[in-house]
């Protein structure tokens, strides 16, 4: 019957152009070996004699796409929801969309199963390829790259995520072509996962977002949040900026009840002096702790509001955590080097990369045959 071998015809040309769209983007790549930080000198983000505190959010979803996807409030609503409690900098991240009611340009790439997302900050472009279920390295890096050549700023959002890991440690130690980890997220923390890449010599600011669907619910809005290094009139460009710099603490909410500006402590310096890191909280806390290669815990102190560590030769990266009985927060890491160190996405093995396209090519071409002949 005619009719049906135009059907087949239609089925097996629409199967295969899906295939290529989701399956040719895919590269091969030559990674470079992990090479902790070095250098005698020590890049501070917090070098400053006084510093001045912006409350900050870059993940919330707002109600769009028809409600096809998770959000519940309009733009006005969580404006008048942040602004009221103390927040400086949000930005709306509607997925594969820049919200024109967004402060700060920026969306949520990804609609894969696994939830290998990403936060996009000030995209010259939209990408739309993903991959449903990324499982290779490859596969992450080319999902980076891509992205790298469209922002400014990429920043790798809840590398675990339950009830499955988005992106273990052992692959964040290889992948390049990021400049941030979403570190904290309600949905999962990833601190062993930001320490893996911090030990491997990539430079990653440390993003901490509640990933908010609903503003009116109190289990999700100022869960996580950033404090930036930076002052509440500064400019888009200056933003950016701090975020590469890793002029950024992340905070962790204790309980499920929201949290305002000014009721929590804050650090005063961050210093190194004399070979020794000087940290310094706007008050006592129950214990200050330094974090260094590896995520091993370099040194604690109880029931103060200072610290003072002796750096040692085998120090590469520092970083600092607090606790209280309502937060916890956490510094981006001070390094060895003249400055955060973020490499390229790495260069492609082009004979791989046209090896799995031909053989790509070959598989489209057989299953074709056999939907036609069937």
């Amino acid at each position: 019957m005619p009719w049906l071998k135009t059907l087949r015809w239609s089925l097996g040309i629409t199967t295969s152009l899906l295939l290529l769209g989701v399956l040719w983007p895919i590269r091969c790549y030559h990674y470079e070996a992990p090479r902790p930080f070095s250098g005698k000198r020590w890049y501070n983000p917090f070098d400053q004699d006084s510093l001045t505190w912006s409350r900050a959010n870059f993940h919330i979803h707002s109600r769009t796409w028809g409600g096809l996807t998770e959000g519940e409030n309009p733009p006005s609503v969580i404006d008048s929801a942040y602004r009221s409690l103390g927040f400086t900098y949000y930005g709306i991240t509607d997925y594969h969309r820049v919200n024109p009611a967004s402060p700060i340009p920026l969306y949520e790439h990804g609609w894969g199963l696994r939830k290998f997302h990403q936060l996009v900050f000030a995209p010259k472009t939209i990408l739309w390829w993903d991959f449903p279920w990324p499982f290779t390295q490859d596969i992450y890096q080319s999902i980076l790259a891509h992205l790298y050549e469209t922002a400014p700023l990429i920043a790798i959002a809840h590398p675990f995520f339950n009830p499955y890991q988005t992106c273990p440690g052992d692959v964040l130690r290889h992948l390049s072509g990021y400049h941030a980890i979403e570190v904290l997220n309600r949905y999962g923390d990833s601190i062993s996962e930001w320490d893996s890449a911090l030990s491997a010599g990539h430079y990653a600011t440390l993003l901490a977002n509640d990933n908010v669907h609903d503003v009116h619910n109190p289990h999700q809005i100022t869960t996580r949040w950033t404090e930036i290094l930076l002052p509440p009139q500064a400019s888009q460009d200056q933003l950016l900026q701090a975020l590469l710099q890793g002029k950024t603490v992340g905070y962790k909410n204790i309980y499920a009840v929201p949290i305002e500006e000014g009721d929590y402590p804050v650090f005063r310096h961050i210093r190194v002096v004399d070979d020794s890191l000087s940290v310094l909280i706007s008050e006592k806390v129950d214990s200050i702790r330094v974090i260094g290669q590896g995520g091993q815990v370099r040194a604690i102190a109880t029931g103060t509001d200072h610290l003072r560590y002796p750096i040692r030769e085998e120090d590469r990266y520092l970083r600092v955590e607090f606790y209280t009985p309502r937060v916890v927060a956490y510094s981006s890491a001070l390094c060895r080097g003249e400055g955060p160190v973020r490499r390229l996405p790495p260069p492609e093995n082009s004979a791989l990369t046209w090896l799995w396209r031909l053989a790509l090519l070959s598989g489209i071409a057989l299953l074709l045959r056999f939907i036609v002949r069937r």
